[in-house]
């Protein structure tokens, strides 16, 4: 019995091990945040809100940039690296859209409180839609994200209603990106799904997937493939766009595709 219970504590303490190393390699690739912000809406004449969520406790940061009779809220989530600082080229062009919208912060990014996580991530994202949908009521709300922040949308519109959903360069699971890694066992080494392929298959609400047909990260197929899944999903490929110039490959036609799916709302 007391070499049964030997071996049953060995197992344990191998089995702990092998989950905090497991942990720890997932966090390690899949985040990359860096502290404060390069710069605000109002560098670039924009007005804005700071606006400060709380999900489990955690602080949260947010950009609230309202729009003159705006009929739409966009809740903005940026990629895997960076801060929301990083994205506002993007943020001012959307808002330009006559759009009101309120970019997200990840806890640990930025000058959010916390550490990043799957489950964190989505509790900041429900945070970040409740303060919409109790600070706009009148408006629609749009969920928005590329890269990681697809995913990350992509959960927060299974969690809640939403009018639309709007995901670029998005992965299908964090399982079949980490098998395209060629690291042997990769994809039993991650701790988080973000399965974004199964949750977008119970999406009632029209969804836009933009993706760009050389991007060298995910491969335009997860895009097609998110937007198969899609019960009401539309797939616009970028000619020649890579994982983070969408938006500058895709120039007026991006934005008229954005544009036209929100109007159309």
């Amino acid at each position: 019995m007391r070499r049964t219970l030997v071996a049953l504590a060995v197992l344990i303490g191998v089995a702990l091990v092998f989950a905090r190393f497991a942990q720890a390699v997932t966090d390690s690739m899949l985040f990359h945040p860096e502290r404060g912000q390069p710069a605000t809406p109002a560098d670039f004449g924009v007005p804005f809100e700071e606006v400060w969520l709380v999900a489990d406790g955690v602080r949260t940061q947010a950009w609230w940039m309202p729009a003159e009779d705006a009929t739409v809220a966009v809740v903005s989530f940026h990629g895997n690296a960076g801060t929301m600082g990083d994205r506002l080229q993007h943020l001012n062009q959307l808002h330009a859209l006559g759009v009101s919208v309120l970019a997200a912060e990840y806890r640990g990014y930025g000058d959010s409180e916390g550490s990043p996580s799957e489950e964190g991530l989505a509790a900041d994202a429900r945070a970040a839609a409740a303060w919409v949908r109790a600070n706009a009521p009148g408006l629609k709300l749009v969920v928005h994200g590329r890269s990681l922040g697809g995913a990350v949308g992509i959960r927060l519109a299974d969690d809640v209603a939403v009018e639309g959903l709007i995901v670029e360069s998005t992965f299908t699971s964090l399982e079949q990106m980490a098998g395209r890694t060629g690291i042997p066992l990769a994809p039993r080494l991650v701790v988080y799904e973000f399965a974004s392929a199964r949750r977008i298959a119970a999406q009632s609400a029209p969804v836009l997937v933009v993706h760009g047909d050389a991007d060298e990260l995910i491969p335009v197929q997860m895009g097609q493939a998110l937007a198969d899944a899609a019960p009401n999903g539309r797939l616009h490929v970028v000619p020649g766009g890579a994982h983070n110039d969408t938006l500058v490959r895709g120039g007026a036609a991006y934005w008229a595709v954005l544009r036209s799916f929100v109007g159309a709302l």
